[in-house]
């Protein structure tokens, strides 16, 4: 896939960079309401693109508890009661693709949803942090042993 947010040519790769810039600290949760889930879900696009994990239903244990995992939980709870917008739809997209390219699609879709949806939003004060795990509806993973094979 030629055009992503990875490759920095991204469907609305300058709103991205903006929203980025101005909700998303250095460290730490975002300022904004509209900020976190952007940065939820630009964990689990690096997690990707640099590291190769992919967020599936059967996972390693080792990544029970890694920030791909606790941004995805947030992204699949994740609704904005004003505007109704929901990113559940987007999570389960993203683990049911097939392929790898299916994968990326929904990766793209993801970050193109949200942003869409970000642009629009108030600068409102943001109590929550994807990493603090207290999430209402999290998806139920099954995580594998060492000694289990993963397929995929």
């Amino acid at each position: 896939m030629d055009n992503t947010y990875w490759n920095s040519n991204g469907k609305h790769q300058k709103e991205y960079e903006a929203l980025w810039e101005r909700l998303v600290p250095v460290e730490g949760k975002a300022i904004t309401k509209a900020g976190e889930p952007l940065r939820a879900v630009a964990r689990l696009y690096y997690r990707w693109y640099n590291d190769g994990d992919r967020i599936q239903p059967c996972m390693d244990e080792w990544m029970e508890d890694s920030s791909a995992v606790q941004g995805f939980n947030y992204l699949y709870q994740f609704r904005d009661p004003v505007t109704k917008f929901s990113t559940k739809p987007l999570m389960e997209t993203i683990l049911e693709a097939a392929t790898e390219a299916d994968y990326e699609e929904a990766l793209e879709q993801a970050v193109d949803a949200i942003i869409e949806w970000a642009v629009n939003q108030p600068d409102t004060p943001n109590e929550d942090d994807f990493l603090d795990k207290k999430f209402d509806g999290t998806y139920e993973f099954e995580f594998l042993r060492d000694d289990e094979e993963e397929e995929w």
